[in-house]
């Protein structure tokens, strides 16, 4: 069997399998950290810190990155016409 015809039975699986570990990895890590924090922290102190996250995240965060795409847009993108 050739390599065209291996990656075309095999190629998605094996793109699918590195993605799910990638997935993986990084919900695993998500999870081992939250576990971390309400063994260490307790339930009420690591529940804080996890709105406090999830709100900063979504409010301040949020406006940081977009603050900087507007100025990355504006360093790189040309809007004037072409010659």
């Amino acid at each position: 069997m050739d390599f065209d015809l291996f990656m075309e039975r095999y190629g998605h699986k094996i793109l699918f399998g590195i993605f799910g570990a990638v997935l993986l990895v990084i919900i695993g890590t998500l999870l081992a950290s939250f576990y971390l924090l309400f063994r260490f922290l307790g339930y009420f102190a690591a529940g804080l810190v996890i709105v406090f996250l999830i709100t900063y995240a979504f409010t301040v965060k949020r406006r940081v990155m977009d603050a900087q795409a507007q100025a990355h847009a504006k360093y790189f993108y040309d809007d004037r016409r072409k010659r």
